[in-house]
């Protein structure tokens, strides 16, 4: 597979190369497919998490209202048939962030703790809700702390995303740097989640110029990515 010209270089940093938009999106849909299958035979709190997971990620990339309902409903179900498993609270949690009911969040990681949810996870959404609230640095603090946050890529980008948002360029620039570097993933699902929240954060910084590369990086691994559409077209 030849690289785009977008593909090879971005702001000095090279980008990896994955498999196509069109197998990536396919093998989406597909997963999505056979896990409400599964779910809908078994209900099973693991399988309706990760089809949760796979209906948020079509999302991202989509935008459409239809896979955030059905993630909604989905999980209502989950803590319903299962209050006491802290999967379904924490996949609860995760949606409701989604759609920015912070309070209804907040409850969910209560109920997730109190149920034994591992800490990790607790943290991470609730570094989503302060970040999303406008408490970066609270939510810097809690991402740091988190046990994995320097080793794996998205976790690295979104601590790029937090300094930049600071204003703490430098740093955000090479957590930034250093989560493309570690990127091993086949799939450009999750880099062009990385690309996307990037380009979002200096959008908001200010940075439009920079914010517009990251966008058109996006568009060069997923051309229908719907959100950096639009944000090209503002």
């Amino acid at each position: 597979m030849i690289p785009r010209t977008e593909r090879a270089d971005f702001d000095g940093w090279g980008l990896p190369l994955c498999t196509s938009s069109t197998i990536a999106l396919a093998n989406l849909d597909a997963q999505i497919v056979g896990l409400a299958q599964h779910y809908a035979q078994s209900g099973r709190t693991d399988v309706g998490a990760r089809l949760t997971n796979g209906l948020l990620a079509r999302h991202s990339i989509a935008f459409t209202a239809r896979d955030l309902t059905a993630a909604d409903r989905i999980t209502a179900e989950l803590v319903g048939r299962t209050p006491a498993d802290p999967t379904a609270w924490i996949t609860r949690a995760h949606v409701t962030t989604t759609t920015h009911r912070f309070a209804e969040t907040m409850q969910a990681l209560a109920l997730a703790t109190h149920h034994g949810a591992a800490a990790e996870a607790v943290t991470e959404e609730r570094a989503d809700v302060l970040e999303a609230c406008g408490h970066g640095p609270a939510a810097l603090r809690l991402r740091l702390a988190h046990g994995t946050a320097h080793t794996e890529p998205q976790q690295m980008a979104r601590i790029a995303c937090l300094h930049l948002s600071m204003g703490n360029d430098e740093q955000a620039r090479d957590a930034f740097g250093e989560a493309l570097r570690k990127y091993t993933n086949p799939s450009p699902l999750p880099l062009t989640a990385m690309l996307y929240n990037w380009g979002h954060a200096l959008q908001h910084a200010g940075q439009h110029d920079g914010a517009i590369r990251a966008y058109r990086a996006v568009l060069a691994y997923l051309p229908t990515h719907a959100q950096a559409l639009r944000a090209l077209t503002e």
